[in-house]
């Protein structure tokens, strides 16, 4: 199923907590936005929507590579001699060519979550932290696996209680899992749209439902 479906279905389910708990109207429109991202989150182990929107640009760590391999080359030119001096200009054509080769962009999603734990960390904002672990486990995982299973479900219950602890609106815990819920539902094999199924019970059990 496409992005844009799972963030409709997850909107829908946000904004259907919010009418259950008969919340304001201020807190209504707060759940269908958290749905509707809340229910990309499981695609963060591909280049889905989400992961692309969150991502830092590959091409700004190519930069900072290309800049490093010419302030290199420039002081192996004006500083060093002899072997060290082919040492530099062999580092510096390497950060200036390889980066462009073997940077990916799941490989900028780790970074990503990397950054994003350390801002947390920073700040002293647990919550954040807890997202940018989740970004670093979603980024070395295969899609439709750890993700799409119960366990990235209880994993993601801690992370949303961590945000809930840090803002403690009522239903704001239950739009948060119930939407990440509804995109594991809505990618289930039983559906016309989908030709692979979820694997709710991974690893232990690979069937697809």
């Amino acid at each position: 199923m496409k992005g844009s479906s799972h963030m409709i279905i997850g909107a829908a389910t946000g904004f259907g907590v919010g009418v259950w708990m008969q919340s304001s109207l201020v807190e209504a429109a707060l759940f269908t936005g958290v749905g509707a991202v809340s229910a990309l989150v499981p695609d963060l182990d591909v280049n889905g929507k989400l992961a692309n929107k969150i991502t830092v640009e590959k091409k700004w760590l190519i930069l900072f590579f290309a800049a490093a391999g010419l302030l290199l080359a420039l002081y192996s030119y004006f500083l060093l001699f002899g072997v060290k001096q082919a040492a530099g200009f062999t580092a510096s054509v390497a950060l200036l060519m390889l980066p462009r080769l073997f940077i990916k962009q799941r490989m900028m999603l780790f970074f990503t979550g990397a950054l994003v734990v350390y801002v947390g960390w920073y700040i002293n904002e647990v919550w954040i932290m807890y997202i940018g672990l989740f970004i670093l486990f979603a980024s070395v995982v295969s899609h439709r696996t750890w993700t799409h299973s119960i366990i990235g479900i209880i994993l993601f219950y801690f992370v949303a209680a961590e945000i809930t602890r840090a803002y403690p609106i009522n239903g704001l815990l239950a739009a948060l899992v119930l939407s990440y819920i509804s995109h594991l539902l809505a990618d289930m094999k039983m559906l016309p749209a989908n030709k692979k199924g979820t694997k709710f019970f991974y690893p232990l059990w690979k069937k697809e439902f």
